[in-house]
């Protein structure tokens, strides 16, 4: 390669860089950043250093037929000999039984997995996290993760406070995205000859 063809590679390489649509790349990035996300919390049970989660509490917790499906609420006081056997309060009108096993004992009683804390119950939180930015955010080269309502904001809340930012990146996953990005840095130098 000559030396204006080389300055022409560089100058088309900087050309197409700068005008490569960082909004479509950021946005590609924040959906992978939050499907890594989920997949390490909800199938793994890890936090951001890789460590799983404290498990489900077994410290007994109060619930009422309202709150469980039928078939949660059969196995637990479905008959008159079971209501016998557990203890019941009466809190603001409200007659509430005691779950001995407490969230543990809940969730397997809903037929939830309680090997490790995943954050999902209903589903309803996860499948309100999404990428909330928009593309002005994008094309500056920002994605943001969060939450799509106030609900699942106060959920999220409630859990970070518990059991730390469940939406930070690893910095395996931050590597991972990085190796992304320059990737396709990379297919752009060798499209120009570099």
């Amino acid at each position: 390669m000559t030396p204006q063809e080389l300055d022409r590679a560089y100058t088309k390489t900087l050309s197409d860089m700068s005008s490569h649509p960082r909004g479509e790349v950021m946005n590609s990035l924040g959906i992978v950043a939050l499907v890594l996300i989920k997949q390490r919390v909800q199938e793994k049970g890890e936090d951001v250093g890789g460590q799983k989660y404290a498990p489900y509490s077994t410290k007994p917790m109060l619930a009422n037929r309202a709150g469980m499906n039928v078939s949660a609420y059969n196995k637990i006081a479905g008959s008159k000999d079971k209501r016998k056997e557990l203890k019941w309060v009466t809190i603001d009108g409200h007659k509430l039984f005691e779950v001995p096993g407490g969230y543990k004992q809940y969730r397997e009683l809903h037929g939830r997995q309680t090997g490790f804390v995943d954050f999902s119950f209903s589903g309803r939180m996860w499948s309100n996290v999404a990428l909330i930015s928009s593309p002005a955010d994008h094309n500056s080269g920002v994605a943001i993760i969060g939450a799509k309502n106030t609900e699942t904001n106060d959920i999220l809340e409630g859990n970070t406070k518990r059991r730390g930012d469940i939406l930070d990146l690893s910095d395996k996953e931050i590597d991972e995205l990085k190796e992304m990005y320059n990737l396709g840095m990379l297919k752009i130098l060798k499209q120009n000859g570099l």
